[in-house]
């Protein structure tokens, strides 16, 4: 991630959060949100079991200058424990700390002390939200950066000079340029990617699903098959989180692709009204785009009433082996089903 709210690119390392005692700790799935004018941070855990952790950090980043500017995705996965009211965060390569930082639980809110690369120390704060509110957030990120966008297009439209006209037409193509591989549905790019990973999370939900129900029809003694059946199931929520993983990524993704069809529109009108020849291509390219982006959509909502059958039919199995003397076999509570990409 080029522009982290929380850690610097080089290797792994540890992040220390320190909570409030008590209730203030989230004992379930638990999901934060951090939000400025130009960067959105959402981290999502959930409890695995022995008081590890698993979960996802997502990032918003603008980037770029008007009108031309974009809001760029990345997203890593980490693995933690909790003991009382510390949490202790593992991140993969892209999210290195250069030295340990540490934060406090206090209510909803966590507030997170992060030393910087120049030897500063940043304070963040996120507050406890759910997918909607980061949705919210992302949408608002969008709103102004194309605002921003559109006011840069206005300006450009009042200058007459030819420069300024050479300026814009150079934007429009590599506007164009950038939603024409965007959108792409070839191997490869970033739209088929996001499916690839779709379908990947899915079969290993599959696999799950068939272990669970060859261990549901063994011999449930001492509710050893209970007790089985059980961890399959939370294996399935595990793949529910990446498939729900998968989406927010690819949402964001396709908020990108949107935003540069929106900004390409405008400045298109901009070189119309100036008398301006238009590159010929750009009709195309803007309705392949918006082509691409109902087949992907489809899909991904395809893939994820899959995967959310699959939570369904893992969590029922599960829970009608633990029952009477097997009752603790399953335990915490189910992972709510994954909403559709709009």
């Amino acid at each position: 991630m080029k522009h982290l709210i929380i850690a610097c690119p080089v290797a792994a390392t540890v992040l220390a959060v320190a909570g409030c005692s008590g209730s203030g700790v989230p004992s379930g799935a638990a999901s934060y949100l951090a939000a400025s004018n130009s960067k959105v941070a959402f981290i999502q855990w959930r409890p695995a079991k022995n008081g590890h952790l698993r979960g996802t950090i997502t990032e918003n980043a603008t980037g770029g200058s008007a009108p031309a500017q974009t809001v760029s995705i990345s997203s890593e996965r980490f693995t933690g424990t909790m003991k009382g009211n510390s949490v202790r965060l593992t991140f993969a390569d892209l999210y290195f700390l250069h030295t340990r930082a540490h934060g406090t639980l206090s209510g909803t809110a966590l507030t997170m002390w992060v030393p910087q690369s120049d030897g500063t120390v940043q304070q963040v704060k996120f507050s406890q939200s759910e997918q909607t509110g980061y949705d919210r957030a992302i949408a608002a990120l969008h709103r102004r950066i194309r605002h921003a966008n559109l006011l840069a297009a206005q300006q450009q439209a009042r200058l007459r000079d030819q420069p300024a006209h050479a300026q814009a037409e150079r934007t429009v193509q590599s506007t164009l340029s950038a939603v024409y591989k965007a959108s792409s549905l070839a191997s490869g790019g970033t739209l088929a990617d996001g499916l690839a990973r779709f379908a990947d999370h899915l079969r290993a939900a599959r696999a799950h699903l068939t272990a669970e129900k060859k261990h549901a029809s063994r011999n449930n003694k001492y509710c050893a098959a209970a007790l089985t059946v059980g961890g399959d199931a939370k294996a399935v929520d595990g793949a529910l989180l990446s498939v729900q993983g998968d989406a927010v990524s690819l949402m964001s993704d396709i908020s990108v692709i949107r935003h540069n069809v929106a900004t390409a529109t405008a400045l298109l009108r901009h070189l119309k009204k100036a008398g301006v020849s238009v590159p010929n291509s750009a009709p195309s390219v803007i309705a392949s785009a918006s082509s691409s982006l109902k087949q992907v959509i489809a899909k991904a909502n395809s893939y994820i009433d899959q995967m959310n059958a699959i939570n369904v039919r893992a969590r029922s199995m599960a829970d009608n082996m633990a029952v009477r003397k097997c009752s603790g076999a399953m335990n915490g509570s189910p992972v709510r089903h994954i909403p559709h990409i709009k």
